[in-house]
C-alpha cells in the first residue's frame, strides 16, 4: 500500500527547501531539480526534512519516549489503551455529520493527514508525521509540507498544531497545498495539561482558534472534548502531582483514584455540549475551515459564498 501511495502522490512531490520539483534519482533517495538537495527513502518511505528541521527533531525526540510507547501495538500496550479508554479521563465526542458528510463526499479525492501518527493509510490518503511510525507515507515536517500548491482536496489534523513552533506557518502550509474550495478539519486542546509529543506550546480559545484560520471560509466549530472530560482530567492530574514520581507507572494508580470516582462524568458531555457556553470550559474544540474559491483579503471573505468554486460544480 506505501508503494501504490508513494506512486499516486509522487508527481505532487516538492523539495522542503526550495519548493523545487523532486525527482527519484534511485529507489533509495530523491534529489530536487533546482539544487544539490537530496532526501533519503527508508523503507519505502521519503524523508523530506531539512537540515534544521532534522536536528531539532532529533533533539526534541530524544525526550519523546512516550509518544513513542504510546504508538507501540503489542499485547500489553493494546490491554493498557483498552484499559485507559474504559477508565480514561476523557470522551471524545462523534464528529459531526456536517464534517462526515463532507468526507464522504469527496471520498475518492486525494487527501492529506498531518500529524497521522498510526492512522490507516488509503490508496488516496497521504498520512505526514514527522517520525516514520506505522502506515506513515512521507516523513516531514508540517511548517514545510513537502508538496506542490493545490494538491489536496481535504486535509485534516488532530491535536497537532499544539505541538508545533509556528503553528501560524503550519496553517499557511496547509492552506497553500489545498485545493481552493478544498475543506481543513483541526482539533486543538483549549483546557488540557502539557504534553510533549515531543513538545507542547500553546493552547486556543474559539476565538483564538478562529483567528488562527483567518485565510479561510470557517464552516463549523465546536466542541470535540467537552466540560465533563475537562473537570476529570484536571482531578486526576492534580492528584497525580501527590506521588512526586516521574514513573509513569506509580503516577497511573496515583490517577486512578480520581478516575475511579468521577469517570461517568465524562458521558455528561453528550448533554453539555449543546449549551452554546461550553466552549468556554472544554477540553479539545475543533473547527472545519474551506479554503476560499478566490484569492482575496481576510476582510472580504464574508463577501463570497462557497458555491463559488468552479471545482464543486
Amino acid at each position: 500500500l506505501l508503494e501504490m501511495n508513494l506512486k499516486r502522490f509522487e508527481p505532487f512531490l516538492r523539495c522542503p527547501r526550495c519548493q523545487s520539483k523532486l525527482v527519484s534519482k534511485t529507489p533509495d533517495q530523491y534529489a530536487c531539480q533546482r539544487s544539490d538537495h537530496a532526501f533519503p527513502v527508508i523503507d519505502g518511505v521519503p524523508v523530506l526534512l531539512s537540515d534544521v528541521e532534522f536536528e531539532r527533531l532529533n533533539r526534541d525526540l530524544d525526550h519523546a519516549n512516550q509518544m513513542r510507547s504510546e504508538y507501540e501495538s503489542g499485547f500489553v500496550e493494546n490491554c493498557l489503551k483498552f484499559v485507559k479508554k474504559c477508565l480514561g479521563s476523557t470522551l471524545h465526542m462523534p464528529i459531526t455529520p456536517l464534517v462526515s458528510d463532507i468526507w464522504s463526499r469527496y471520498d475518492q479525492e486525494l487527501r492529506l493527514v498531518v500529524g497521522s501518527g498510526t492512522t490507516t493509510s488509503a490508496s488516496n490518503q497521504v498520512n505526514l508525521d514527522i517520525d516514520q511510525f506505522a502506515n506513515v507515507d512521507v516523513v516531514a515536517s508540517a511548517l514545510e509540507i513537502p508538496f506542490e500548491d493545490n494538491t489536496f482536496k481535504l486535509v485534516w489534523n488532530t491535536a497537532v498544531l499544539e505541538h508545533v513552533r509556528d503553528p501560524i506557518r503550519v496553517v499557511d502550509e496547509m492552506y497553500r497545498v489545498m485545493q481552493p474550495g478544498g475543506y481543513v478539519y483541526t482539533e486543538l486542546p483549549f483546557i488540557a495539561h502539557f504534553h510533549a509529543y515531543p513538545n507542547d506550546f500553546q493552547r486556543y480559545t474559539m476565538e483564538g482558534l478562529k483567528v488562527l484560520f483567518k485565510n479561510y471560509d470557517v464552516v463549523e466549530a465546536g466542541v470535540c472534548v467537552g466540560p465533563g472530560s475537562a473537570f476529570t482530567a484536571i482531578a486526576a492530574d492534580w492528584f497525580e502531582l501527590f506521588s512526586f514520581s516521574h514513573n509513569r507507572f506509580i503516577n497511573g494508580l496515583f490517577r486512578l483514584i480520581p478516575l475511579v470516582l468521577l469517570w461517568p462524568l465524562k458521558y455528561a458531555d453528550y448533554f453539555l455540549i449543546k449549551n452554546d457556553r461550553a466552549h468556554e470550559v472544554s477540553m479539545g474544540l475543533y473547527i472545519l475551515c474551506r479554503k476560499p474559491c478566490l484569492d482575496r483579503p481576510a476582510a472580504n471573505l464574508a463577501d463570497h459564498t462557497a458555491d463559488e468554486c468552479e471545482l464543486d460544480e
